[in-house]
């Protein structure tokens, strides 16, 4: 008997395989591609998560910054076709903390959550970074000069120089009579500039500056003067101090120890002087006026970042009268007039400097930090899932 050879069925085996491989191949391709579908459906729905939770962080921050003591949080608030909560933690809580706060924030979808966390500190400003800043107004006139040295680094007249002597408001400035600015002039505002041609700036003028923040003194820091001072234990001299109303005036010599002292009044009557003692720093709070009358001396030949003084009232610098320090009041007038001389500087609402004043700024006041416990920022942040 015959044998017949062919090839049929090899051809018929060759081509299940085919399609065999192709039927796998086809089902893999459909798993990856549910697979790829999946993945970008839960990445997306995460991405919108953590967005959605970023901006609950966002919102708290801003409220806390506009509602000081806000603690509240909030609770599955709608947002992008989610929600977030939020809660707040500060050292009422967690007292390690001290003024730190922390947010967390969690933000959800349908099918997916995600959370942050800010961790917030007081703003850090540095207050003295001008000779002398009014917020609202600067009026020099009559021959007042300002100019610069540093403390840190020498005397007066080692050290000085016509430059950074600058006078800067988020107002009017107005310079007549012969006032000499040993450094820039900078205002924002375009037509705040009054400069008469009998006046004399070393440095720029300027009138599109950014408006310079001045926050105000917290009153929660003149409450812990009030309580932890040194009122009744660090003053030496001739003097008179009122244990309830907090008034004080001295009529000679005085002097400070070092800390914190707590006043409603500070007058330093003719020809008397405030010393501090050897090696210290003296924070004076007032919430009323600071006056220095004819020839009256305060920290004289001392350096000025050892006496700071944060007030709610005005700054009266009297006939002769000289200052060696700081003096910070974003609601108060600083009068300088007649002669007076002033080694440090001036932060207020409105600073008048006539009559052959002279201002001279220490520049190592340049870095004295504060913290504006009224403005959070972000210091750190991390994702927890």
């Amino acid at each position: 008997m015959k044998r017949i050879a062919t090839n049929r069925g090899s051809a018929l085996l060759l081509s299940l395989f085919l399609m065999g491989m192709l039927t796998l191949v086809a089902i893999m391709s459909i798993n990856t591609s549910n697979t790829d579908m999946e993945l970008s459906f839960n990445n997306e729905n995460s991405g919108k998560a953590f967005y959605i939770a970023e901006a609950g962080a966002k919102r708290g921050l801003a409220e806390m910054n506009n509602n000081p003591g806000w603690t509240a949080g909030y609770v599955d608030i709608s947002f992008g076709g989610g929600a977030y909560s939020v809660t707040v933690t500060d050292s009422s809580i967690t007292p390690a903390l001290f003024d730190t706060i922390v947010l967390t924030s969690t933000g959800q979808t349908h099918v997916a959550r995600s959370a942050v966390e800010f961790t917030t500190a007081p703003e850090e400003i540095s207050p003295f970074r001008y000779a002398m800043f009014g917020k609202d107004s600067v009026d020099l006139r009559n021959s007042l000069s300002t100019d610069s040295y540093n403390s840190d680094s020498g005397s007066y007249w080692s050290t000085r120089l016509d430059t950074d002597g600058d006078a800067g408001s988020n107002g009017d400035i107005i310079i007549y009579n012969g006032a000499t600015v040993g450094g820039d002039v900078i205002t924002s505002v375009d037509t705040g500039l009054y400069i008469d041609p009998g006046a004399t700036i070393t440095g720029d003028t300027i009138s599109d500056a950014p408006p310079q923040e001045v926050p105000d003194i917290p009153q929660s820091e003149f409450d812990a003067a009030a309580l932890y001072n040194a009122n009744d234990t660090g003053i030496a001299g001739d003097y008179t101090y009122n244990s309830t109303t907090y008034a004080f005036t001295a009529s000679k010599a005085v002097e400070l120890t070092g800390g914190v002292y707590y006043f409603s009044s500070f007058i330093l009557k003719n020809s008397a002087s405030l010393t501090i003692a050897p090696g210290a720093s003296v924070t004076i709070y007032v919430t009323g006026d600071v006056e220095i009358k004819n020839s009256g001396d305060i920290n004289p030949g001392g350096d000025p970042g050892d006496l700071i003084f944060y007030t709610q009232g005005d700054l009266v610098l009297k006939n002769s009268s000289d200052l060696y320090g700081s003096f910070y009041s974003p609601n108060g007038i600083a009068d300088l007039r007649n002669s007076g001389d002033i080694y440090g500087s001036i932060v207020a609402r409105k600073i008048i400097g006539h009559n052959s004043a002279g201002f001279h700024y220490d520049r190592s006041l340049g870095d004295i930090v504060k913290k504006n416990d009224q403005y959070y920022v972000v210091v750190a942040w991390r994702e927890l899932y």
